[in-house]
């Protein structure tokens, strides 16, 4: 009998010596990983001794694990407060009431003037406006939100459970005005037909070419936890393309893309999951304690044995003998105080067995690391997700000037690149499809010698999203600041006014507005800019004069004693 042993694989072949070598390599550094050089590699630490999380793909891990992660995320967004407040600040700080578009065409790309991209920039503008404040919703698909609704509710699932948003842009032929309308979609329902395993050209619902860009998505009609009578969309799949073949968006979908290759979006609450519940557990616990600790419990002393007592009066104490014995003694004792009762008014008096006492508990509750545990979580939670403490819990007590400033900064640059991802992925689309209606109904009259909508696409969809206010801790030194940005030619108009969410142009066409008004009054509108550097100079301090020239320098103060606030200059 030979003593070689063959090694089968799969197809009931003897497996090739190039696999067997590889084999025989893996092998090897199995037997080298328990010392490896990296400790964080190794497996004879006692913390990583049973750390082994196996190797996968951005896609892949999700993919397993996508259901259950954002339905346990929606149940904590529906009944745990901080989880749902943390998302709301989240879309309050990003999306707040709504953008507003500031179109900016490029000129130079579409064979214009600057001044001819601003014209048509206005026209732009105010057609936006009139499209998606309709009052009639006819930008939704359901006609129950204006564009600032249909945003902040993506917002919501982008950066909430779901981690992604979805969208399909339709067309409505019975809209008065605009045809194109969009309708939210919820991401459960993109998922691969019937729960089919991922394919090559398949992950997880979005059909990909060899590039691993999206070409198309799979939607069931109807949301897989959607239960009524007669539901058969839950179990039915349309199959939506990315866009048209003229390159007009269809489907949006907004994700940040963690890893290279990944189709899907994940919540930035996956990573603290574990921390919310056990924080929420720990509440409850502690709640649980001190509310049965808050009721008066008294445990009752006894200074005999009863069944020693029944056998030193030589007494049967059977099954029923203790009973009779309490019940012959708590008859004897309600007879007698019921003949001799002890009245004092206002005041009920327990009596108790003859050598009883009662011992009153002594609550422990609530724990004194209580606050300190929750407020660790609460600020992990925070800083995943992209928030302050402060902003997550509502609590500024122990905020100064100068750490609110800090965090200002810090977390605007948070939700700065949240929001320029979401509007290149959401609204950007949306925008592109929206402007090349309404060059299509020409409604935009172009200048002789312009490039068309339909060959550059892209010139004409460059804008700026304006959203909310960044806001001021201390709004006169803020102001103050921006003005001398201003004058020093280091900021514009448009960056200062968007900073605070507004729009330079519609502000200063109301400033003239009111202006106007003003003069037909015969009133003094006044002039904000004289007003401003009066209010910026510091309050002259009692008996401060003004030396008109001193030493060739104008406006000098001087202190009460006469002394000039300025360094004189030494004679030659």
């Amino acid at each position: 009998m030979s003593g070689d042993v063959t090694i089968l694989g799969p197809d009931a072949k003897p497996l090739s010596p190039a696999v067997r070598a590889a084999a025989r390599v893996q092998m090897a550094k199995n037997r080298l990983i328990a010392s490896s050089a990296y400790q964080g590699a190794s497996y004879d630490h006692p913390s990583f001794a049973k750390w082994r999380p196996g190797t996968w793909s951005g896609q892949s891990a999700l993919t397993w694990s996508r259901s259950e992660l954002v339905d346990r995320l929606n149940d904590v967004a529906r009944n745990d407060g901080w989880g749902a407040a943390g998302t709301s600040r989240l879309v309050d700080n990003i999306v707040g009431s709504g953008w507003t578009l500031a179109a900016r065409p490029n000129h130079v790309s579409l064979n214009m003037t600057f001044e001819q991209a601003e014209e048509i920039a206005d026209k732009i503008e105010a057609l936006w406006r009139d499209y998606t404040q309709d009052v009639d919703k006819w930008c939704d698909a359901e006609r129950t939100k204006t564009m600032a609704g249909v945003l902040g509710l993506a917002a919501r699932q982008r950066f909430g459970p779901e981690g992604e948003a979805f969208g399909v842009i339709v067309w409505k032929d019975n809209a008065p005005l605009f045809q194109t309308a969009v309708q939210v979609v919820d991401p459960a329902r993109c998922s691969n037909p019937h729960g089919r395993m991922d394919e090559e050209f398949l992950r997880d619902g979005v059909a990909i070419d060899g590039d691993g860009a999206p070409v198309g998505y799979h939607f069931r009609k109807s949301h897989p936890g959607e239960f009524f009578a007669g539901n058969t969309g839950m179990w039915h799949w349309e199959y939506v393309e990315r866009e048209t073949e003229w390159g007009r968006p269809i489907v949006v979908h907004a994700y940040e893309q963690k890893r290279a290759g990944m189709t899907r979006g994940v919540s930035d609450w996956a990573p603290v999951m574990r921390s919310i519940k056990q924080s929420t557990d720990y509440e409850d616990y502690e709640s649980q304690a001190a509310m049965l600790n808050a009721v008066m419990a008294a445990f009752i002393e006894t200074p005999f044995d009863p069944e020693e007592m029944l056998e030193a009066m030589g007494a049967d104490y059977g099954n029923d003998g203790i009973a009779k014995l309490f019940g012959e003694m708590s008859a004897a004792q309600k007879a007698y105080y019921g003949a001799a009762p002890i009245d004092l008014p206002g005041v009920r008096i327990n009596t108790l067995q003859p050598g009883e006492k009662a011992t009153l508990t002594k609550p422990e509750h609530p724990n004194a690391n209580f606050e300190a545990f929750v407020n660790a979580a609460l600020r992990k939670v925070a800083s995943a997700i992209g928030v302050t403490y402060e902003q997550l819990t509502m609590d500024w007590s122990q905020v100064n000037y100068s750490s609110a400033r800090a965090a200002l900064l810090e977390i605007w640059r948070g939700f700065t690149a949240k929001k320029g991802g979401f509007a290149s992925q959401f609204m950007a689309p949306i925008y592109r499809a929206w402007l090349e209606e309404v060059f299509d109904k020409g409604l935009i009259e172009l200048p002789a010698g312009a490039v068309p909508f339909e060959q550059n696409p892209a010139a004409w969809c460059h804008a700026d999203w304006i959203g909310p206010g960044r806001g001021w801790i201390d709004p006169l030194r803020e102001a103050q600041a921006a003005s001398e940005r201003l004058a020093g030619n280091l900021t514009t108009l448009q960056q200062e006014a968007a900073e605070q969410g507004r729009d330079w142009k519609m502000d200063a066409q109301q400033r003239a507005r009111e202006r106007a008004f003003y003069e037909r009054l015969g009133l003094d509108p006044g002039k904000p800019e004289a007003r401003s550097q009066a209010s910026a100079a510091p309050p002259a301090e009692p008996g401060d004069e003004t030396e008109e020239e001193v030493n060739g320098r104008t406006s000098a103060r001087r202190h009460p004693a006469g002394i000039p606030r300025i360094s004189r200059r030494k004679t030659a």
